[in-house]
């Protein structure tokens, strides 16, 4: 699965990847599962081009998840 990301800093727009769910796990399940980690572990934030960790995506990070798809 995938998503459209846009940094909030410099409005570039990024596909990013979120993999897949387990066998036997629901896409409900495993979306809340990635929810929770963008909001709760460092993650990337765009800068100039380049990615660095920083703290956490709601920062950064404007998660599109109306474009969830393959």
């Amino acid at each position: 699965m995938q998503v459209d990301v846009v940094c909030r800093k410099c409005g570039n727009r990024k596909r990013v990847d979120l993999g897949e769910p387990a066998a036997g796990q629901s896409v409900e399940d495993y979306l809340h599962l990635v929810r929770e980690r963008l909001v709760h572990r460092p993650s990337f934030a765009c800068f100039g081009g380049h990615t660095e960790l920083r703290p956490p995506v709601p920062e950064f990070w404007d998660v599109r998840w109306e474009t969830l798809g393959e």
